[in-house]
């Protein structure tokens, strides 16, 4: 049996060429951010200003209002909204008082939409609070998936612009959840 070189050379030549666009063909990637702050406060005392599914409005100094449909019943909805007017559904997964633990997510938003000042097209969050002597640990971590569909986003709606969006809420969240516990 002969093998035509030139054949098998132009089948190798167009599989090389091709996967790079390949590999660059898709849309956004998950992302992950993750903000901790030490809080010298008890972590019963920090979970007392934060239980409340809408407290948010109380100690987070970029969201305006709260509203909630079912309090802090599972599957429970809150539209808050932010210091720039943007509004945003969540939804509740998770709320245990014992493991100090609240996760959320974004619902999904209508196709086309972008939040000013937060790009992204839906996310998961959990905030924990552990304590160590005295002293308590916050952590608030969470994934999402940038607004932006396609290969090619503008600067203001990249991967990188959608992580420092995220980190900067969970960030001016902790800090003020800080000072609002250490009081």
């Amino acid at each position: 049996m002969e093998i035509d070189i030139m054949k098998y050379s132009k089948i190798i030549l167009i599989s090389i060429l091709l996967v790079p666009s390949l590999v660059l063909a898709h849309g956004p990637s998950r992302q992950k951010v993750v903000q901790e702050i030490e809080i010298n406060a008890t972590a019963e005392s920090i979970w007392k200003i934060i239980e409340d599914f809408c407290s948010i409005q109380d100690w987070h100094p970029g969201i305006k209002s709260c509203n909630t449909d079912n309090g802090t019943a599972i599957k429970s909805i809150r539209t808050i909204e932010l210091a720039n007017g943007e509004k945003i559904n969540e939804i509740l997964f998770k709320h245990d008082k014992e493991s100090k633990k609240i996760q959320y997510g974004m619902q999904e938003l209508d196709e086309g939409r972008i939040i000013k000042g937060l790009p992204i097209a839906t996310h998961g969050s959990t905030i924990t609070i552990t304590e160590d002597g005295g002293m308590s640990k916050v952590k608030w971590k969470g994934a999402f998936y940038r607004s932006f569909p396609g290969q090619q986003p503008p600067p203001e709606l990249t991967d990188e612009a959608c992580s420092k969006a995220v980190n900067n809420l969970y960030k001016s969240g902790l800090e003020s959840l800080k000072k609002i516990a250490e009081k």
